[in-house]
């Protein structure tokens, strides 16, 4: 599978058939072999490529979250490229490269879209309230996370950490950690309150804390490396978050 800049429209030569050209072509190398199980992360990256044009349309300009994904080399670029010292014809043709993208890309989307809400639709994410996890009336920012594989019953649980700052180079960000747990039995066998308290003796956490409990219940056969289980994931850091 191809890839594609997320400022690829700037780059010489900014011409916009051979634009249209690059866009479909990468497209063309996109569409191969996808398929529901794939979709996701096809869609991230196209998503990724929207946003770019987006933000330049709004400020005429990359945004920060996207130069921070960039290569040395981008990087470098973007250092000797300013749109306001560009000549009429040219920042006239990167607005066009912009409208007639989006546009086939927005078209495009909708194909994973529909792919994606499948996959969704085999994801279940939901708090668990028990005697060991009574409600609290200030807002917390950690617990503990059962992801749980409906097919075997395999149980996967994390302890998770919101709020957490990262420091990097574009300045501090939050971030939501999440701490993999390891129990003896990893099967789902007897209630989630049932193993939430074995969670609760196998981590190493204060025994007067109770945290937080949901769960993610997948309805498809998965190993952590699965674009489903990592999608699950991220569905439960915007939930919480």
């Amino acid at each position: 599978m191809k890839n594609l800049s997320t400022i690829w429209f700037i780059k010489e030569p900014i011409d916009p058939e051979h634009k249209e050209y690059v866009l479909l072509d990468y497209l063309k190398s996109i569409s191969k072999n996808i398929n529901s199980k794939n979709c996701y992360p096809i869609l991230r990256a196209v998503s990724k490529i929207i946003k770019s044009l987006n933000e330049f349309k709004k400020n005429n300009k990359i945004g920060e979250t996207i130069i921070s994904q960039l290569t040395d080399s981008e990087k470098s670029y973007l250092k000797n490229f300013n749109f306001a010292n560009l000549d009429r014809e040219k920042k006239e043709s990167i607005l066009t490269i912009i409208e007639s993208s989006l546009e086939t890309l927005y078209e495009y989307s909708e194909i994973f879209l529909d792919m994606l809400k499948n996959e969704e639709s085999k994801i279940k994410i939901f708090k668990v309230q028990s005697k060991f996890n009574l409600e609290k009336e200030d807002p917390v920012n950690s617990g503990i996370l059962i992801i749980r594989n409906m097919v075997n019953d395999k149980i996967i649980p994390y302890y998770w950490q919101g709020g957490v700052t990262l420091k990097t180079e574009n300045g501090n960000k939050k971030i939501c950690v999440l701490k993999k747990i390891i129990l003896k039995n990893s099967r789902y066998s007897m209630n989630y309150e049932f193993i939430y308290h074995e969670i609760l003796d196998a981590f190493s956490i204060e025994k007067n804390v109770s945290p937080e409990l949901y769960v993610i219940e997948i309805y498809e056969d998965f190993d952590e490396n699965s674009d489903i289980y990592k999608l699950a994931k991220e569905r439960f850091i915007e939930t919480i978050t």
